[in-house]
């Protein structure tokens, strides 16, 4: 049985209900501080999430698919390419609309993770400013060494800064590739985004896993597994990385 998970966009069935709002779980119980599901709304349709206190759960939404805004009591943000959104937990209520001139439904990724003790101290001690809103145009630039050298990586939630989740993405045309390496702290998903296809590899206690993924794909693979990735000719990189350090990153805070 393959350790890497795998959630395939053609597997999945939306079913709206009267709001014109669909939610299927995925990947359940392969991490057990984090939980996900894909949600799709129609155009024209809205979504009230529910808001969690800092003590009870982190969250965050990943716009994969389709036009639409985030409204808040302050602040409007337009969903016009993918970008991510983290709510000030519990302080604000807040609505995401799919705009009616949508050609497709907005799909959203969206995370649920539990509070552990070093999230708090994290939270309390110094985190970004929320609500963050951040495309991907807009996120930061960073490199690795075991990339190759035209692969461009990404960051959307900084390492630290949102307690044990972080986010990023990488962009490049193949032929391509991101060597092998390992995060012995994360739990790490690949959201493999629309236009995107490549296959990745994981190693995990003698197992090794080769998957070839397409846009809408999410993998999940547990910490402590090798890995990377390659892209033929004609193939494109195109996918966003999430990640949850189980136990809290090395380090002191201050």
């Amino acid at each position: 049985m393959s350790f890497v998970k795998v959630s395939r966009e053609a597997d999945i069935v939306y079913h709206f209900d009267e709001n014109g709002v669909a939610r299927v779980p995925i990947l359940t119980g392969e991490c057990k501080d984090c939980e996900l599901e894909r949600v799709a709304i129609q155009p024209g349709c809205d979504w009230t999430p529910d808001i969690y206190k800092l003590e009870e759960h982190n969250q965050i939404f990943l716009f994969m698919d389709g036009e639409g805004y985030v409204r808040t009591p302050r602040e409007v943000f337009n969903i016009d390419e993918v970008a991510v959104f983290v709510p000030e937990f519990d302080k604000e209520k807040f609505t995401i609309h799919c705009s009616p001139s949508s050609k497709n439904p907005l799909k959203v990724l969206h995370a649920v993770s539990e509070i552990a003790e070093y999230d708090l101290n994290c939270l309390r001690h110094s985190r970004m400013s929320l609500p963050r809103f951040r495309r991907l145009s807009e996120a930061w630039l960073y490199k690795e060494f075991n990339t190759a050298e035209n692969v461009k990586q990404l960051t959307l939630l900084e390492h630290r800064n949102l307690g044990r989740l972080s986010m990023g993405g990488t962009i490049d045309q193949g032929p391509t590739k991101v060597g092998t390496h390992i995060h012995n702290e994360l739990e790490q998903w690949y959201i493999v985004l629309p236009g995107s296809e490549f296959t990745y590899y994981a190693e995990h206690e003698g197992e090794r896993d080769e998957i070839h993924v397409t846009g809408g794909d999410i993998t999940f693979t547990p910490h402590s597994s090798h890995h990377g990735s390659w892209c033929e000719e004609g193939e494109a990189y195109k996918y966003i990385w999430f990640e949850l350090c189980t136990d809290g990153y090395p380090g002191d805070l201050a």
